[in-house]
């Protein structure tokens, strides 16, 4: 099973510099996609095994019910990357608006958000 968690920064760094705050944002984001691509897969491969194999009654048993176990966890992915994508650009919104409205702002952020996610390595 797949396990997904945001990146570990201290927290009252990250709500003061938004570029902190935004690489968190990021770094969970890229997290929760990996965790649904391989939860995907995983699924895929059940569904696939029991259409193409013709298991056994007991293995289909099992694969139906690693199935339904799946199921809430894959509900709570999608739950929460849309909670997040809401997340990323309301605050992504007020950014633009309230601290980066030059051009240059946007670009320096632009830029210490990308040094950021590469000293992160996501």
């Amino acid at each position: 099973m797949v396990f997904f968690a945001s990146c570990q920064q201290p927290l009252q760094e990250a709500k003061t510099d938004p570029v902190l705050l935004m690489a968190d944002l990021h770094c969970e984001a890229v997290t929760l996609r990996k965790a649904r691509f391989e939860l995907a897969d995983e699924i895929r491969f059940s569904e696939d095994s029991l259409i193409q194999l013709q298991p056994t009654d007991t293995i289909r048993l099992l694969l139906e019910q690693k199935l339904e176990r799946l199921t809430p966890y894959k509900d709570s992915i999608v739950t929460r990357s849309l909670e997040l994508s809401h997340v990323i650009k309301a605050t992504l919104d007020s950014l633009i608006e309230i601290e980066f409205k030059e051009p240059e702002q946007r670009s320096m952020f632009d830029a210490a958000l990308s040094t950021e996610l590469a000293k992160r390595g996501c």
